[in-house]
């Protein structure tokens, strides 16, 4: 009997001229993010923060950043999202020493294309607080992955594939080289 078969997504929801003017809107809305710690979630070898931010439609995303404080990892930042039913939690355990964790909620009645803008302005998040490059954030899912996170990651390697231009944009802030 065979497995199950990976599910694709429509290559239209994957062409990068209908993303071009979405991405230029998430450019031009600067992210702004707001860090509180949270030492109640913490333990001795991870710190966790509630971090705030504004979409690029200016609606409000909150999580937890969880970061070990030890060593140094292959995967220095992953992010994951929660329904709007669920509240952001993280499991300290589970970071590798040198890892960091986001964990947001997703609002409800969200379009498909917000979420997935949604989740890119996370990775632009985590690229500039971590200072990472933009492949080195893993969209991790403990079921089925969300097809935002499919999209997104199809974005995120033709960024990594597009021709080297300068990693910085206006202000110093990482850039997403497809804007």
């Amino acid at each position: 009997m065979p497995g199950p078969r990976p599910r694709g997504l429509h290559p239209l929801l994957l062409e990068q001229s209908y993303w071009r003017n979405r991405l230029q809107v998430l450019k031009l809305a600067r992210p702004s993010v707001l860090l509180i710690p949270r030492p109640e979630l913490a333990t001795h070898a991870v710190d966790v923060d509630e971090f705030r931010i504004r979409t690029h439609d200016g609606i409000r995303l909150f999580g937890l950043r969880a970061r070990h404080r030890l060593g140094t990892s292959t995967t220095p930042a992953r992010i994951r999202v929660v329904g709007p039913c669920e509240l952001p939690e993280v499991d300290p355990a589970a970071l590798q020493p040198g890892e960091t964790e986001f964990v947001f909620q997703s609002p409800a009645g969200r379009r498909l294309e917000d979420r997935v803008l949604d989740v890119l302005r996370i990775c632009q998040v985590a690229t500039q607080s971590e200072s990472v490059r933009s492949d080195q954030v893993q969209l991790v899912s403990a079921t089925q992955q969300p097809d935002e996170f499919l999209i997104a990651s199809h974005l995120l390697a033709e960024e990594a594939t597009a021709p080297p231009l300068s990693c910085r944009g206006e202000g110093g802030a990482p850039d997403l080289r497809l804007l």
